[in-house]
């Protein structure tokens, strides 16, 4: 990757589901990371239609 083009911004035209997941969320005050869990939420602009269902996968052959 080029580092002086410029960076792009994810633009999401719909939201989605994500399932509960950990994370190692960084704790300052201790010096730390604790795992943590994270979700269930929806994921997206709150004006964009929700995608829910099936999951579909794109094969390039």
């Amino acid at each position: 990757m080029d580092p002086t083009a410029e960076r792009k911004a994810r633009v999401y035209h719909h939201r989605w589901p994500v399932r509960m997941h950990k994370v190692r969320q960084w704790y300052p005050s201790r010096q730390e990371h604790r795992v943590i869990w994270r979700g269930p939420y929806i994921k997206g602009p709150a004006d964009a239609p929700l995608m829910a269902g099936e999951k579909t996968y794109l094969v390039d052959s």
